[in-house]
C-alpha cells in the first residue's frame, strides 16, 4: 500500500511539473523595449510583438521605458523574457543564439578627417539613450557619449564635441529620409552645406548588433524557446519579420 501511494505520489508530481511546463511555454510574459521602431512601434506593433506572438499561444507584451528597467523586470520575475542586444545581457542570464544581426551606422560629416575606425581611437562617439551601443563603442576602443535625442546628437557633431556618432540602420535611414539635405547638398559650391553631408564610416559586420531572447533562472522554458526559434529559422519565418520591419534579411551575420 505504502509503495502504491508513493507511486501515486510521484506520478501527480510529474504531472503537475508537465503542466506547469507546458503552461509557461503556452502563455508568456515578453518584456520589451517601449517605442522603439521598428521592434516596437506605439506599444501594439513592430517586430519584437510579432516575434513574440509566434514563441507561444497566449502572450504579453509588457514594455518597459529603458534597458536597465527590461533587466529589473527579468530578474524580479516581472517577465518571462526579454528581446534584447546581447550585449546588455549580465552572465547569470540565459539566452538563445543570436538570430538577428541588425546594422548600425557608424557616421560623421563629410568635411571630418576621421572618416575610419581606426583614426576614431580613444575619440569621443555619440550614441541614442536606449541604444545598446556603449558596450560596442567601448570595444572599438572609443569614447561613449550618450544623448537623449537625435537633434541633440546631431548638434554636437556639427559642433565637433564628438567626431562621429551611431544610429541602427533603421534609425540612420529614417534620419537621411527626413533630412536630404544630410544625404546631398543643394548647392555643392556651398562648402557649409558640402560639410555637414553624413558619410558612413563603419563596416556592417564589425557594428552589427546580436539579438536574443533571455530568460532568468529558467532552463526549461528557455530550452522550449531556443527550440522554437530554431524551428522559426528554419522555416523562413524569421527572415519574412525581419523583411516585413527592417525591410532587409538580418537573420544572416
Amino acid at each position: 500500500m505504502k509503495r502504491f501511494l508513493t507511486l501515486l505520489l510521484a506520478t501527480c508530481c510529474l504531472f503537475l511539473g508537465l503542466t506547469s511546463l507546458t503552461a509557461t511555454a503556452n502563455s508568456l510574459k515578453v518584456g520589451v523595449l517601449a517605442n522603439n521602431p521598428p521592434y516596437t512601434i506605439q506599444n501594439h506593433s513592430g517586430f519584437d510583438l510579432a516575434l513574440s506572438q509566434q514563441l507561444a499561444a497566449k502572450v504579453k507584451v509588457i514594455p518597459q521605458k529603458s534597458n536597465s528597467q527590461l533587466i529589473t523586470a527579468l530578474k524580479k520575475g516581472r517577465v518571462d523574457l526579454i528581446i534584447c542586444d546581447v550585449s546588455l545581457l549580465s552572465k547569470q542570464m540565459s539566452h538563445s543564439q543570436s538570430f538577428l544581426h541588425p546594422a548600425n551606422v557608424l557616421f560623421t560629416r563629410h568635411d571630418s578627417k576621421t572618416k575610419s575606425i581606426l583614426k576614431l581611437n580613444q575619440k569621443k562617439v555619440g550614441y541614442l539613450k536606449n541604444n545598446p551601443h556603449h558596450a560596442l563603442l567601448t570595444t572599438l576602443a572609443t569614447k561613449p557619449q550618450e544623448f537623449a535625442t537625435e537633434s541633440a546628437l546631431l548638434t554636437a557633431l556639427n559642433t565637433g564635441k564628438i567626431k562621429a556618432a551611431i544610429l541602427t540602420d533603421y534609425q540612420y535611414n529614417q534620419l537621411l529620409a527626413a533630412n536630404p539635405q544630410l544625404v546631398t547638398a543643394q548647392d555643392e559650391t556651398d562648402q557649409k552645406q558640402v560639410g555637414q553631408v553624413l558619410t558612413k564610416i563603419s563596416d556592417l559586420k564589425l557594428t552589427s548588433q546580436s539579438l536574443v531572447v533571455a530568460s532568468f533562472k529558467k532552463p526549461r522554458l528557455q530550452k522550449k524557446i531556443n527550440h522554437k526559434l530554431k524551428q522559426l529559422q528554419d522555416n523562413g519565418t524569421l527572415s519574412k519579420l525581419s523583411m516585413k520591419y527592417f525591410h532587409q534579411d538580418w537573420t544572416y551575420q
